[in-house]
This record gives C-alpha cells, sequence and structure tokens, in this order.
C-alpha cells in the first residue's frame, strides 16, 4: 500500500512538472509610457480541438494606490454567424481579492476596435472601455477613488492576446485558425504602435496551445502552428540616401529630442520613445545592397545603409522575417522573393524546446497508464 502511495504522488508530480502552462498568442509590448491601449482585432476562422472556444484578451496592469491592478477588455466569441461572428464584451477589474466584472454586451461582426484607456485626477482613476464593430460602438467608465501611480510593466504583459474562453480554461487553436491583432498606445492624445513586440508570454489565467504568431503588414497573425515564445520584432533603422526610415511603421521616435514618426531627414541623436536608454547617430556604416527592389523595415529599394550591426525585416512569403546584419552585404533578393538569398534569418523562437508546445494530453495519459500498470504489478507481488 506504501508503495502504491509513492507511485501516485510520483505520477502526480511528474504530470504537474511536465504539463505547460500554455501560451497568450498575440501582440504584446511593454516600457512605453502610456494611458491607453488599443486593438484592431479582426477573427477569420476560429477553428479548435478543445471543448472551449478562445477569447480575445486586452490586458494591462495599472498600480492604484501601491497595489496592483488587472484590467481586461474582453470579447468572447461564441456564434459563427454567415457573415462573422457574434461575440460578448465583457470588461473587469481586479483588486481587493475579487473581479469586479462589467456586464456583457452583445455584437456581431467580423472585425472589432477594443480600447481601454485611463486618465487621473489628484483623488481618482478613471477607467474607460470601448468596443466597436464598424457601425456600433458601446462604452463603460469605471471611477476609483484613490491614487494611480503608473502602469505596471515587465516588457510584455500589456497587449491582446488568443487564449481560452474563461475561469482559467486553455484552448487548442485547430487548423485554418487565424485572427490578425493590430496594437496601439495612447500618448499625449495620439495612437503609435509599440517599438517592440512579443508573443506568447502568459499575462492571464487563460491560455491556449497549438498557436503560433507572425508579424505582417502591422499586424500579429495568430494561426494554428506549434509555436511558444517569440518577439515579434524589434525596433530597426534604414538609411536611404538622405532619409532616416524607422521600423516597426507607425512608432513613436525622436532626433534631437523632437518627435517624429517613419523617417527623418534630420541626421542628430535619435532614440526610440521608450523607457530604456537608447540613442545613437545615425552614419551609414554598414551598406545593404540587392540587385533587385527590394522592401527591407517596410521601405522599397535596392541600397539601404545601417547605422550599427542590427536586425532589419524583409517581406518573405506574406510574414515580416527578421534578418540580422552585421557587414556589408550584396544579395541577389527582389522584394517579392526572398528564396535565393544566402543568409541566416534569426527567427528562433525564445525559450522554445524541441517539442515547442511541451508534452500533450495523450502522453500523460501514457505516463499514468505505465505508472497504474506498475501499480498493478506491484500490489499482486504482495
Amino acid at each position: 500500500m506504501v508503495r502504491l502511495i509513492i507511485i501516485t504522488l510520483l505520477f502526480l508530480f511528474l504530470s504537474l512538472a511536465l504539463i505547460p502552462q500554455g501560451y497568450s498568442y498575440g501582440y504584446e509590448f511593454g516600457y512605453v509610457e502610456t494611458n491607453g491601449i488599443q486593438a484592431i482585432v479582426s477573427l477569420y476562422n476560429l477553428s479548435v480541438n478543445s471543448l472551449y472556444w478562445v477569447s480575445i484578451q486586452q490586458n494591462v496592469c495599472l498600480n492604484f494606490n501601491g497595489t496592483s491592478i488587472f484590467v481586461q477588455n474582453v470579447i468572447q466569441p461564441y456564434l459563427h454567424l454567415r457573415h462573422g461572428y457574434e461575440i460578448a464584451w465583457q470588461t473587469s477589474l481586479y483588486y481587493d481579492g475579487s473581479y469586479h466584472i462589467h456586464t456583457f454586451t452583445y455584437l456581431e461582426g467580423t472585425t472589432f476596435n477594443i480600447t481601454t484607456a485611463w486618465s487621473n485626477t489628484s483623488c481618482k482613476l478613471i477607467i474607460d472601455f470601448y468596443i466597436s464593430n464598424g457601425s456600433v460602438t458601446e462604452n463603460y467608465t469605471c471611477v476609483l477613488v484613490g491614487k494611480f501611480i503608473d502602469v505596471i510593466y515587465n516588457g510584455y504583459s500589456t497587449g491582446t492576446v488568443v487564449v481560452g474562453y474563461a475561469c482559467g480554461e486553455t484552448a487548442y487553436l485547430g487548423k485554418g485558425f487565424n485572427v490578425s491583432i493590430e496594437e496601439f498606445y495612447k500618448y499625449d492624445g495620439r495612437w503609435y504602435v509599440p517599438p517592440i513586440a512579443y508573443s506568447g508570454y502568459p499575462n492571464t489565467g487563460e491560455s491556449a496551445f497549438c498557436g503560433c504568431t507572425y508579424y505582417y503588414d502591422g499586424k500579429a497573425w495568430v494561426v494554428y502552428g506549434h509555436g511558444g515564445v517569440k518577439q515579434l520584432y524589434n525596433f530597426s533603422v534604414v538609411i536611404v540616401n538622405n532619409t532616416v526610415y524607422t521600423f516597426p511603421r507607425g512608432s513613436l521616435w525622436l532626433v534631437n529630442g523632437k518627435p517624429f514618426v517613419n523617417c527623418t531627414k534630420c541626421f542628430g541623436v535619435i532614440n526610440p520613445f521608450s523607457y530604456f536608454n537608447y540613442s545613437f547617430f545615425p552614419k551609414k556604416e554598414i551598406l545593404l545592397c540587392f540587385h533587385n527592389c527590394t522592401e527591407v523595415d517596410g521601405v522599397k529599394g535596392r541600397v539601404f545603409y545601417l547605422p550599427f550591426p542590427e536586425e532589419v525585416y524583409l517581406n518573405e512569403d506574406g510574414k515580416c522575417v527578421s534578418l540580422f546584419v552585421n557587414k556589408n552585404i550584396t544579395a541577389n533578393l527582389s522584394c517579392t522573393s526572398s528564396s535565393s538569398v544566402n543568409m541566416t534569418h534569426s527567427t528562433k523562437e525564445l525559450g522554445e524546446s524541441e517539442s515547442r508546445n511541451g508534452i500533450g494530453f495523450e502522453n500523460v495519459i501514457i505516463i499514468f497508464a505505465v505508472f497504474l500498470i506498475i501499480a498493478v504489478i506491484l500490489r499482486r507481488k504482495r
């Protein structure tokens, strides 16, 4: 009997150790001064291989009165219509050990604008939630009495992700799954693209498996696959003629302390708008030359200069693919195909194992069966 108990406990320990916690597939960012998040979410195909469907969650943590408030703006698709989906809209705040949830509102559509914004006075924090399907807009405002301090960042806990439906559920994405997320943060009354973005970091109680995320055309595309945690992109700079172009498009940058977006002809001290201290002078240090017209960092041309060794981003088969360049390169590459270029792409996902999704549920069943057989044999020997 003692052996049976030991084996059972060993099985439970291995199960907890081997079963992964799942991922939050989507568009995650941090380290920018902001008072709002906006996501344009398009639902193309929501195929799943699980009992639970998905939710699309916009999450941010705010420091209020010295404690964390978990703010969520969530759409929960629950009915597939002929031309889109019917979704339930829900907002919630988690603080003082409990959830404070706003009642559901129902909308129909394929593309939704999900926006969360906050402002503060000397004694109040005002959080505004919005959702729109293009023709109908709903909003809800929550007012908390106290002192707002700042957004709580760890670099990737803010953003919009695809995860399980609710109540800690896990969704397994199916073949054909396809959702796009276009993300912005609000600063000084305007919306900008985050300078660095990630996907896969768990930032909520729900999770998902069998998905992957890639960045293209200004959007994070969540599709069926076997991906884990990854960096979608990093900020990047190329110089064409006498113009400095920045990536991602729509991100906020500073030159000599003055803001600009996408490009500048001023060759002063440049830095991306963010909390981390990074600046440079845009000298033409590295030559990247192509025989044909090629799109690099969203700019089409043949001759590009880089101010330092960095990752630039190419359009390859409908995906934005990173390419680390640290020396002068001439490549036979066109803007429609990059299969002929002989370079190393930096596409490996962070913290990704060979099996990427970890051990599957079927493997857990096999482990359980093995332990059960061993337990029966040992019991019979008694």
